[in-house]
């Protein structure tokens, strides 16, 4: 999926096609659900100035952050940049090895990733691959309310009238995500 730079909102009945629809941003993004589609919204923030945003998702060869990986970041990897994820859920331990693998062989380009939930958390691969990014200078975060209203006005197609997107029905969620990642990244057990 090609990159295109930030356009805004959506206004009337025209959909700017490169953002999500508001359904998928929903479904997928609700800390609660495990949908079987993994979305990673992205923003690359080139050292001129320029921020391309756009988005992808798994598919039936590879996971969303390997999707981005090979297809998404094509365009300059010699030129340094910044690339923020918000990610439907944390990576999976073989993702976390894929991005450390990317990160090394691209030392000018820095990493940070907000998720909505954490994947598999009992998995010990999974816990590990967190820590390990985290050991990197990979920034990992769960999503905050304020993060969710950041999202819908920058990658949704949203229509007017739609703008205030503020998920309060699953704050307790949010926490509860939170809580486990802080787990991971400090080795103690599974809370979830």
């Amino acid at each position: 999926m090609a990159a295109v730079p930030d356009r805004g909102p959506a206004t009337g009945e025209n959909n700017q096609g490169w953002k999500i629809h508001p359904d998928d941003f929903i479904a997928n993004y609700l800390p609660d659900q495990h949908p079987n589609v993994v979305y990673l919204l992205y923003e690359i923030r080139w050292r001129t100035g320029t921020i391309w945003r756009n988005w992808c998702s798994n598919n039936f060869a590879q996971h969303a952050e390997v999707n981005f990986l090979d297809n998404c970041f094509k365009a300059r990897p010699s030129v340094p940049c910044s690339i923020t994820w918000f990610l439907s859920t944390t990576p999976c331990g073989r993702c976390s090895s894929r991005i450390l693998e990317f990160l090394k062989a691209h030392p000018n380009v820095t990493l940070e990733i907000y998720a909505a939930k954490v994947f598999r958390p009992l998995d010990m691969r999974n816990r590990q691959g967190l820590k390990n990014l985290a050991m990197n200078g990979v920034i990992i975060r769960i999503m905050n309310l304020a993060d969710y209203c950041y999202c819908w006005k920058r990658f949704v197609a949203y229509q007017r009238g739609e703008d205030g997107y503020w998920p309060w029905r699953f704050t307790s969620y949010i926490w509860l995500n939170c809580i486990e990642l802080y787990h991971i990244l400090l080795g103690l057990p599974p809370l979830l």
